[in-house]
């Protein structure tokens, strides 16, 4: 499965785009006075989305902002059809 984000602001600060995962990591625009975050957001979604077996990727569109895509495997037995328990 692939769930893919994408936003329309300035997009993603030139190199290093593996350090958008690192905890506490802010671009140098993030950093400005009255910017809020810790840096947090990113870290926790790419430590989620690794225990579960898959991958977040960042990169910036062709026509400005920024694309994030989460592939997380199929999930064994996925085709199977779950039943509701009882009432």
């Amino acid at each position: 499965m692939t769930l893919t984000v994408r936003d329309h602001g300035p997009g993603l600060p030139d190199g290093e785009p593996e350090r958008l995962f690192d905890r506490f990591w802010r671009a140098e625009g993030g950093r400005e006075r009255g910017r809020a975050g810790a840096g947090l957001g990113l870290s926790i979604v790419g430590t989620i989305v690794d225990m579960h077996g898959g991958r977040v990727t960042a990169g910036n569109a062709d026509d400005g902002g920024a694309v994030f895509a989460v592939v997380l495997p199929k999930a064994p037995n996925a085709d199977a059809v779950a039943t509701p328990p009882p009432a």
